[in-house]
């Protein structure tokens, strides 16, 4: 068996089209959707991502406002702008480029954003709402797999789904997300302690793969025609490594291509977020 790799590219195209239009709409009536992103520092990878996303917001006409804080910023004053933004009307949605420096309280500011403005989807109320049949906001990572998964046509109800991580930003919401009334599955939640690690994998139809360890997921681990999706990144010597070996592609069913960043999926779906909050702003 060979794989059917997901074609990253072409979706994400396909998504950006989609939010230009939204956002074309959205401006027609007189709606402006805006995202306010704060950066904190200036590390070199996080600084990468915000000029990604605020290009890809600029291509399909969402407005940004850009707020850079010293790195010794302190959680007072960092919590300060939040609020300032959270009040602000013409603000769609809030987003804080993670991580934060150590000394910040990353889980302070996250619950200082209104969960209606909350683009990362990890305020506590939104967390809990993925559990429920109707979700408010999915993580944009999250939604980015959700979006693969439908792409397979698979039947998601009672599917048994392997997460592999249990981070804030991919494994904990998207064990809720599926576990949840809204996806039905199965969902078991494992790490690098887990026992028997590879006797779960291969008996899963789904693998989500987040651990940041390169390569942790080989193909005597996977079953013949399962789902694996791989959202884990690591820089061994210097090289983009995915959680997933390439070998896999020999037994999996679907999978994202071999040492690839989901990032394309995970930005698209920012985008759609924000249209989506403008969107409810407006009609409420």
């Amino acid at each position: 068996m060979t794989a059917r790799f997901f074609d990253l590219e072409a979706i994400g195209l396909r998504l950006l089209e989609d939010s230009r239009h939204r956002a074309v709409m959205l401006r027609g009536r007189g709606i402006v959707p805006c995202l306010a992103l704060i950066e904190v520092g200036e590390d070199p990878q996080s600084a990468a991502y915000v000029t990604r996303k605020i290009e890809d917001c600029k291509k399909v006409g969402i407005d940004v406002r850009k707020v850079v804080l010293l790195q010794s910023v302190t959680q007072s004053a960092l919590l300060a702008q939040v609020q300032m933004l959270d009040a602000d009307n013409a603000v769609s949605g809030i987003l804080v480029q993670l991580p934060l420096p150590s000394h910040l309280d990353e889980d302070a500011v996250i619950r200082a954003i209104s969960p209606h403005k909350d683009v990362d989807g990890l305020h506590p109320v939104n967390l809990l709402s993925l559990t429920t049949a109707e979700p408010s906001i999915i993580p944009c990572t999250v939604s980015g797999i959700d979006a693969l998964l439908s792409e397979t046509g698979l039947a998601l109800d009672g599917a048994r789904v392997a997460i592999l991580g249990r981070g804030k930003l991919v494994g904990l919401p998207a064990s809720l997300l599926l576990s949840g009334q809204s996806r039905n599955t199965t969902v078991t939640v494992l790490h690098r302690k887990t026992k028997n690690l590879g006797n779960i994998l291969k008996n899963s139809d789904i693998i989500i793969a987040a651990a940041g360890s390169a390569h942790l997921v080989t193909p005597d681990m996977v079953g013949a025609g399962a789902v694996v999706i791989d959202v884990g990144m690591s820089w061994p010597e210097g090289m983009l490594c995915g959680d997933v070996h390439p070998d896999v592609a020999e037994v999996a069913g679907w999978m994202t291509p071999p040492d690839r960043s989901f990032g394309v999926m995970t930005r698209m779906m920012l985008l759609k977020t924000v249209l989506d909050l403008a969107e409810k702003k407006a009609t409420t």
